[in-house]
């Protein structure tokens, strides 16, 4: 009956300690953030993994006005991601795709779906950037300064 209960005592202890693992930081570097009234908008930031580079794309909702809900992606660089995400964002903004209302791309990121889309937005033109976890809006500049350009 004791080795029973001392079995099962451990059980218990090993489960309890498995519900909550604390990982470290993790040293990312910032590549950009948007701010807006001293609100982080959002930021991407990066790390190298071994052989590879991990970004992580941390998104304020805009759904969630005033309140601070985030959304975040993290991707690796497999096969130029980075680039690729770059070059999908602003296709929005070239001349054969900039009044093209029905222009929209739609791909998977990470773990994740994105919708891409148009969004015109009170300085001009911008993007709506759509995840089932929410979206935000984006200019032109929003992306390069995003993107660290």
């Amino acid at each position: 009956m004791k080795i029973i209960l001392l079995i099962s005592a451990f059980f218990i202890t090993a489960a309890a300690t498995a519900q909550l693992t604390e990982k470290e930081n993790g040293d990312w570097q910032l590549i950009g953030k948007l701010k807006f009234g001293g609100i982080t908008k959002a930021s991407m930031e990066y790390k190298n993994t071994g052989t590879d580079t991990t970004y992580l794309l941390f998104v304020k909702d805009f759904r969630e006005q005033p309140k601070d809900n985030y959304f975040s992606i993290k991707f690796k660089n497999t096969d130029g991601t980075y680039s690729r995400l770059y070059t999908i964002l602003k296709s929005f903004f070239l001349p054969e795709n900039k009044k093209n209302k029905e222009y929209s791309r739609t791909f998977d990121l990470g773990n994740g779906s994105v919708n891409v889309s148009h969004k015109r937005l009170i300085t001009g033109r911008g993007i709506m950037f759509y995840t089932k976890d929410g979206y935000a809006n984006w200019s032109e500049k929003d992306i390069d300064k995003l993107f660290g350009f």
